[in-house]
């Protein structure tokens, strides 16, 4: 029989609180609720998808637990369970023993938890906040939307999380020089336009108040054959619409060039340049004229995963790219800064009759079309150099450029450019050391995304978060300025043949960045994911963008960095663009102590404009007694942290933590690097293959050589061995990874030995210091719980005035307030 257990004063316990998620000892019926408010239901074809609250039975779960840490998600009583089916897919099944139907359940933060399915370990969530989205049980578990809440009741409001984070204006992550769009295929649409509307649309995009875009990117056209012989006559305008169907210069090798053609796209270039005199222009190509391919269509070959540029047409075709820059500089004043053969070459998706101009490059090609491309630009006066290699995903992007260094030929390139349509955080890294290693120009040269509404769109501004943080590049660039049909891929839209137009909420996503981000800006660190944080070239000026897709949330920002705060609020201009907000002026903020405390409100995006001088907090390893977070390169909102038992792992960032603060001391021409928990990170190279334990005792193995990889991130070496560098375990980011050591040089890029050493104040804010000092440890009981004999955690709870819980009979280990005691239940 099941008995209940109640424990008051000293050892109280509570209902199942909303505000700390449970473990279940027994069957519970709930609500498993999504970040965005929408909850888990099973529609009628037994799909998982996230929809509006509502009383149907569809969207009320019973957590039933296998005692092995997992769970089956059922729905409602019918004997159907949440599952993956396929790679990706989840649905409900009848089969519960399967591991694709257990999830285990792993707290994010005090209000949020990730569903963990056992058959691969990957996560369930969704690709958007909309209503009616399917969820899918392959993701990472990093973003947002793959978080979850348990409710009790259907009509239960998402509790309101704090994330207290840092921000350090000396960790600099890349000296930033603006914002851009590409001028296909827009430009050649709108440049047929009325001068006045022409000219609006123009000052919309390049206007320090508007977008303040200052990077274009102009595309080439290659031409399909006038007289379609190998293609479909409009086979471009029955895909991506006419607006794709781009014209060549030239209908035959021997034709002269017709400079009267892509008249649109030209005027719009000329408004830009006359609007936006700083204006860059980079030249880029997607495909070759029709007359130099296998398939003799400008779409790509008849099997696209072949190339189809012709070998014998590699010279005609680098001059005719060049042909078509020095025609803009000598005619129009317009000099591109770089010129990009390729456009996302190493793909399977263009081919003959698709709907645009594409070519398919294998590594090798791009390899030899640069030998012959390079020294015809060099030859013809010209300033501009050569780009590549715009792979469609940042993955493909650091293989290429792995492949251009083997090849010898990287030497040739000016400029590295990357899309970010694919790609994790791991490969963004990568491709920003692997650059700046050889010193090119980094660019995110086009992305954009699907979705619905704004939660689409704020989808793609933390993608603009991710690509600033970790691939910190010089430049910016969105793919489409306006399109017909969606307003996703643009931020204004309306008829190309109407001549009308308007800015999409997407707009006012995009200027939270752009309007405030100025070009010469210093791209700094904070500790949280959802954040970009810039300083002006004066050192006077903070910029802080706060994304926000899940409920609402309190940041509490430390910027004890930073002086001559204001001392009134009005002094800091603070922006919002929400469901309800465009840009709009809001005040719901405080600064006292150093401490910025900002409500930010459910889907949304934030930008506060702070006057702050910004101080020296370099690191200084003659300061004895700087305290550091050691935080991994390819997860900035982590920091190595070690236990009780030595064990050396990162953990979520919590600066009040003493075993996340660290000091870094010399010994010599090395160093000891100890906790403020007094224990001292040990090499166990020898004794227990290539382990980093924590020990307060002193032992062999405790120095390590220090050094710089680039300007924030440094390597960790074993003084016994130096070629051993401190390693995340199988190169995951997850909490709880363990830190250990492995050969540093293993790969050409191993960002995932790199790690940023981030110096913390000593004069935080009052807030900050009483959790350090435990004087509002009540809200920060990581321990506090139930346990089972094996250390198991069944429930977490904090400090409130009562907890009852519903328990089989047995012998469980009560914690609270740092105190434990065996209970034993009938």
């Amino acid at each position: 029989m099941n008995k209940f257990l109640t424990l008051l004063a000293t050892f109280s316990l509570f209902c199942i609180s909303l505000y700390s998620q449970p473990q279940f000892a027994v069957p519970t019926r709930i609500y498993v609720m999504h970040s965005s408010g929408n909850h888990l239901e099973m529609n009628d074809a037994g799909g998982g998808i996230i929809a509006s609250p509502t009383a149907s039975a569809r969207q009320q779960m019973t957590m039933i637990p296998d005692g092995m840490g997992y769970y089956n998600i059922q729905a409602g009583s019918e004997p159907l369970f949440l599952a993956l089916t396929g790679d990706w897919n989840t649905s409900f099944i009848s089969d519960s023993t399967s591991s694709n139907a257990k999830y285990a359940i792993e707290k994010v933060s005090n209000t949020l938890v990730k569903l963990r399915c056992k058959a691969n370990n990957r996560y369930l969530g969704t690709d958007s906040n909309s209503p009616n989205k399917s969820v899918y049980s392959d993701k990472n578990g990093e973003d947002i939307k793959h978080h979850w809440f348990f409710s009790e009741t259907i009509d239960a409001t998402l509790p309101v999380d704090t994330a207290t984070w840092l921000i350090n204006p000396s960790l600099v992550r890349q000296h930033f020089t603006g914002w851009g769009v590409s001028l296909c295929w827009w430009a050649r649409m709108c440049g047929e336009w009325d001068d006045e509307k022409i000219d609006e649309i123009v000052t919309w995009l390049v206007s320090p108040t508007g977008l303040n875009y200052r990077f274009f990117r102009y595309n080439i056209g290659g031409g399909d054959d006038p007289e379609n012989n190998n293609c479909t006559e409009h086979h471009m305008g029955e895909g991506k619409g006419l607006r794709a169907e781009m014209e060549g210069f030239k209908d035959f090798s021997e034709d002269e060039y017709h400079w009267d053609r892509d008249a649109g796209q030209r005027k719009i270039m000329l408004k830009i340049k006359e609007k936006r005199p700083d204006a860059v222009f980079e030249a880029f190509s997607n495909s070759a004229p029709y007359y130099m391919t296998y398939s003799g269509c400008v779409a790509g070959n008849t099997n696209a995963g072949k190339d189809n540029l012709r070998p014998e047409y590699y010279e005609e075709f680098a001059h005719y790219l060049v042909d078509v820059c020095k025609h803009y500089k000598e005619e129009y004043g317009i000099e591109f800064a770089t010129l990009e053969p390729f456009n996302e070459p190493v793909t399977n998706y263009w081919g003959a009759n698709g709907s645009q101009e594409g070519c398919h490059f294998d590594a090798t090609s791009q390899v030899a079309f640069l030998k012959v491309l390079a020294p015809i630009l060099e030859a013809s006066g010209l300033n501009t150099v050569i780009s590549a290699s715009d792979e469609t995903s940042v993955s493909q992007s650091v293989k290429t450029f792995n492949q251009y260094m083997d090849s010898n030929v990287l030497h040739l390139v000016g400029q590295w450019n990357t899309h970010t349509y694919g790609g994790n955080n791991a490969d963004r890294c990568r491709i920003s050391h692997l650059a700046y290693q050889a010193n090119k120009p980094l660019w995110m040269s086009e992305v954009g995304a699907g979705g619905t509404g704004l939660s689409g769109n704020l989808s793609l501004a933390q993608k603009l978060i991710d690509d600033m943080r970790y691939i910190q590049p010089e430049a910016w660039i969105d793919w489409q300025y306006m399109e017909e049909n969606n307003d996703q891929w643009c931020t204004i839209k309306g008829s190309f043949s109407e001549q009308t137009y308007a800015k999409v909420k997407n707009y006012y996503v995009r200027q939270q960045c752009t309007r405030f981000i100025k070009e010469g800006y210093n791209i700094v660190t904070s500790t949280d994911k959802r954040t970009l944080a810039a300083v002006n070239e004066a050192q006077d000026t903070l910029v802080l963008v706060i994304l926000n897709e899940g409920s609402d949330m309190v940041h509490k920002i430390d910027l004890s960095f930073f002086s001559d705060l204001p001392s009134s609020k009005s002094r800091i201009k603070a922006y919002r663009t929400s469901e309800s907000e465009d840009l709009a002026r809001f005040r719901d903020y405080e600064l006292q102590d150093n401490l910025l405390t900002v409500n930010i409100p459910t889907q949304s995006i934030t930008t506060l404009v702070i006057p702050a001088n910004a101080k020296d907090a370099a690191v200084d390893f003659s300061q004895p007694n700087m305290e550091y977070l050691i935080i991994p390169r390819h997860e900035n909102t982590r920091a190595i942290s070690a236990d009780a038992t030595g064990k050396v792992t990162i953990q979520n960032i919590d600066r009040t933590d003493d075993a996340q603060r660290w000091t870094i001391q010399e010994d010599g021409n090395a160093f000891t690097i100890k906790n403020a928990a007094g224990q001292l990170l040990t090499a166990q190279r020898a004794t227990d293959n290539n382990t980093l334990v924590a020990q307060t005792h002193s032992a062999d193995e405790q120095t390590f050589y220090i050094e710089n990889v680039d300007p924030i991130y440094v390597k960790i070496l074993s003084t016994l061995d130096s070629e051993y560098a401190f390693d995340l375990t199988e190169e995951k980011t997850a909490s709880g990874t363990r830190v250990g050591l492995w050969t540093y040089n293993t790969s050409t890029s191993p960002t995932h030995r790199q790690w940023m050493l981030f110096p913390l104040p000593t004069d935080a804010p009052d807030a900050i210091n009483e959790l350090q000092n435990g004087q509002s440890r009540e809200d920060n009981k990581e321990n506090d719980g139930i346990y089972d004999l094996t250390g198991r955690r069944l429930y977490h709870h904090s400090n409130v005035r009562e907890i009852r819980h519903q328990l089989l009979p047995g012998i469980y280990i009560i914690q609270h307030n740092g105190n434990s005691r065996k209970v034993y239940i009938k």
